[in-house]
């Protein structure tokens, strides 16, 4: 279908602005591609050819996923709605957690933490952790052994 000759295609610098702003959406660059009328060749060699392009490209895949994060943390943290039936209809809804989720992203956040819940030993422990527990196991002992009473009953 041929454009109006009245209307002018928009330039190349506000398809490549749609296009970030699409990408920084969805991080689908094949659709944000489409939805600013650009190719994808074309736009991964502009990409190729112009850093600070690909560095605005990069961030906003990188805006994309921190939106995508922050949904799934709400969704560990708040869970969701699920219909409840009964004879064909809805009669309600539940709320319903994901532990398999809120694991997911613990062990992501915090694997020296959370590791050793998945089922990790000591051997698979680094250096620096397994010195960190050593410590921490000394300072308990001394603690327990600065507050047991001595011989005649004082702490």
């Amino acid at each position: 279908m041929a454009a109006s000759a009245g209307r002018k295609k928009p330039t190349i610098a506000v398809r490549r602005a749609k296009f970030l702003k699409k990408l920084a959406l969805t991080a689908n660059v094949s659709a944000s591609a489409r939805a600013a009328g650009i190719s994808t060749s074309a736009l991964y060699d502009h990409r190729a050819r112009h850093p600070a392009f690909a560095k605005a490209w990069d961030d906003a895949i990188g805006a994309a996923l921190d939106e995508l994060e922050q949904a799934v943390i709400d969704r560990a943290k708040d869970g969701v709605e699920k219909p409840v039936f009964y004879g064909g209809n809805q009669i309600g809804t539940v709320r319903s957690y994901s532990d398999a989720l809120a694991m997911f992203l613990l062990r992501a956040r915090r694997p020296e933490v959370y590791a050793r819940l998945s089922g990790d030993t000591l051997a698979n422990i680094s250096d620096d952790d397994a010195a960190a527990r050593a410590e921490v196991l000394r300072r308990i002992e001394q603690l327990g052994t600065a507050s047991a009473p001595d011989a005649e009953g004082q702490p």
